[in-house]
């Protein structure tokens, strides 16, 4: 039996998950939870075969993702909702995931595509596979991995830009992070010095253009489940 953990922050989209899967006799629900600095730890720990994704609509740069595959390399990330997105796919990619489901797939392609990552297979629309096939090969003009420059950013200034891309105030990451409003502004300074960035709409394009591994930190995903 396939054992699936969810992870979502939209409680209603959670139950519906959680509800979706439990129908299935094939896969045994661990349960639902949303997605916080200690989450990564608790899928360790959980160690499903399976965790069923939707990230939150500001995490552009999928750090949930790559937090959870780094904690737990093993287990496969069946992201759910998501855009017809190059860009966004190959980023998910790059971040761990092994299924990608757009907004409008039915009941049954969620649950097949559990069935199949539980099987070590992988999971996306052809259309975006050739898209990954292309980039591999080196033969598609769509490059969204432009690289940042050497200066090497360090971990906290890499916790700083993703806040800086979700749009944060340097007042609300200082609340967030618990750090002094001149801190953050120190922090912020450096990052756009080290990215070459002119101001913070620019650090926040190359944020989102950034493989996670390079800058590690979408719209809510839509379906209904009866």
């Amino acid at each position: 039996m396939r054992t699936l953990l969810v992870v979502a922050a939209n409680r209603f989209f959670r139950e519906s998950l959680i509800r979706l899967f439990r129908a299935d006799k094939g896969i045994h629900v661990l349960g639902g939870i949303e997605f916080s600095p200690l989450t990564p730890e608790q899928v360790a720990r959980e160690n499903p075969d399976v965790v069923a994704l939707c990230p939150e609509w500001d995490d552009r740069c999928f750090y949930a993702t790559r937090s959870i595959h780094e904690a737990a390399p093993q287990v496969k990330i069946l992201m759910i909702g998501m855009k017809d997105d190059k860009g966004m796919f190959l980023k998910a990619v790059r971040a761990g995931a092994t299924g990608y489901l757009l907004k409008d797939a039915s009941t049954r392609q969620i649950l097949a595509a559990t069935h199949r990552l539980a099987q070590d297979a992988v999971v996306c629309p052809p259309h975006l596979e050739r898209a990954l096939f292309a980039l591999v090969a080196g033969s598609s003009g769509f490059d969204p991995f432009t690289t940042m420059p050497s200066s090497k950013l360090t971990p906290r200034e890499e916790q700083l830009s993703y806040l800086v891309a979700q749009g944060l105030s340097n007042k609300e990451i200082a609340t967030r992070l618990n750090l002094s409003l001149q801190t953050v502004k120190n922090h912020v300074h450096s990052i756009l010095r080290k990215t070459q960035s002119k101001n913070r709409s620019a650090l926040a394009h190359r944020v989102e253009l950034q493989p996670p591994d390079a800058i590690q930190t979408e719209e809510a995903p839509r379906f209904l489940v009866s």
